[in-house]
């Protein structure tokens, strides 16, 4: 008589959807909870607005970098395994964050922090591929891009609610406090779903990665969704900065503004949802461009003429920001839609690309002087030329027979 293997223990859809609903944020929320206190910060660490700056794109840096790692690991050693050491990293990076006085460390921690969690957001669309399938899958991968567009909207409230309450170093045990109920949950209630393991095999794994990177219409998808992620850093380690010290208000009213911002994001992304099947993608991706494009000019042409002012700063950047929401969620699709079969690989080498591009944008945006609109605003204008121009060659007129139909 033949003796059939075990099944192994399912895990329940409900627990799986809460566990995909708290991972899907916290990579966000590590960037966005403290940039209101950045000012602070750079006071208690007794260094200048930009060394504290880069402790964000040391962070981004290091989240690209995570990108490549865990795709072929989680594939290699399953689901958990990788997650507990992403978050077990990332918690090494909070406590060593959390203890120490020294800008030098603080960034090391970062770094830490960044190549960890960046475990959350490749492993939870595994886990979601796993478990479900068809309608179920849809409905799982819609709640975990809803829940990853509100890390950025709540998290700099939280921060500057936290900051104003009990000082800028709660947002440090914020986030530590957060990857360890995730590592609980990861570790006592999640079952191993990864349903056949994938030996790392350099030579292969290497050769996909470059196949995927020498493919021009990829290239410029990550190079404009890195521009378009870059205008939302670039205000976050800016604006703080402008809006506190400069013009003198409170980090609670910043916080409410970078809310503002966070949900003029969201609301750009869902507007392709309210578009499906009534106005095409490129069609929404290149009215998107031109209108960040005369936006960013107006912006610059307002810096030459009138004082800092949080109207000028502000309204001119919730416009970019809505179109940039627009234009990012298009370019994804198509971006992992290149390599259909290679799609695990591809996401990955996406978000890592598009990350480092944006990472190095926030590196010369902390080298802006902040007492004036012009140098923002002038960085603003050439983003915003640079994505015209990349998605004018994405999408070019002649492929575009849907802007021939008006109305």
């Amino acid at each position: 008589m033949s003796h059939s293997a075990p099944l192994r223990p399912s895990n329940s859809p409900l627990f799986l959807i809460w566990l995909i609903l708290l991972l899907a944020p916290i990579g966000q929320m590590a960037i966005d909870i403290y940039v209101t206190s950045l000012p602070l910060m750079a006071e208690s660490f007794a260094v200048g607005s930009k060394q504290i700056q880069l402790s964000v794109s040391a962070y981004m840096i290091a989240f690209a970098i995570g990108q490549l790692l865990y795709g072929p690991l989680s594939d290699a050693i399953g689901r958990k395994p990788a997650l507990l050491i992403g978050i077990a990293i990332y918690l090494l990076g909070s406590v060593l964050a959390i203890n120490t006085d020294s800008l030098s460390i603080f960034i090391v921690a970062r770094v830490l922090q960044g190549l960890g969690i960046t475990t959350a957001s490749v492993v939870m669309k595994a886990i979601a591929t796993d478990n479900f399938k068809g309608q179920q899958l849809s409905n799982t991968l819609t709640y975990m891009v809803i829940a990853w567009g509100m890390g950025p909207i709540i998290a700099p409230v939280i921060g500057a609610q936290l900051q104003d309450l009990f000082g800028w170093q709660s947002n440090l045990y914020f986030l530590a406090g957060y990857g360890t109920i995730l590592f609980v949950m990861v570790a006592a209630g999640y079952r191993e779903s990864l349903p056949q393991a994938v030996p790392l095999k350099r030579d292969i794994l290497l050769g996909n990665t470059k196949q995927i990177i020498a493919n021009r219409e990829f290239q410029l998808c990550f190079i404009t969704m890195g521009l378009c992620y870059a205008l939302l850093l670039t205000f976050n380690i800016c604006a703080p900065f402008m809006i506190q010290e400069v013009l003198g208000k409170s980090p609670v009213y910043f916080g409410n503004i970078a809310l503002a911002l966070g949900a003029t994001y969201f609301a750009g992304v869902f507007s392709n949802r309210l578009n499906a099947g009534r106005v095409p993608p490129e069609r929404l991706v290149r009215i998107a461009a031109s209108i960040n494009l005369l936006v960013g000019a107006a912006m610059l042409l307002i810096a030459l003429l009138r004082p800092l002012g949080v109207i000028e700063l502000v309204l001119p950047s919730l416009l970019l920001t809505f179109c940039a929401g627009v234009v990012y969620p298009n370019l994804m699709a198509r971006g992992v839609s290149l390599f259909p079969q290679l799609a695990g690989l591809s996401s990955s080498v996406l978000g890592c690309t598009l990350m480092v591009c944006a990472g190095l944008i926030t590196v010369l945006a902390s080298w802006l002087p902040l007492n004036s609109l012009v140098p923002l605003a002038s960085l603003y204008a050439v983003i915003s030329l640079l994505c015209f121009f990349t998605l004018r060659r994405l999408y070019p007129k002649s492929n575009n027979q849907a802007l021939a139909v008006a109305k």
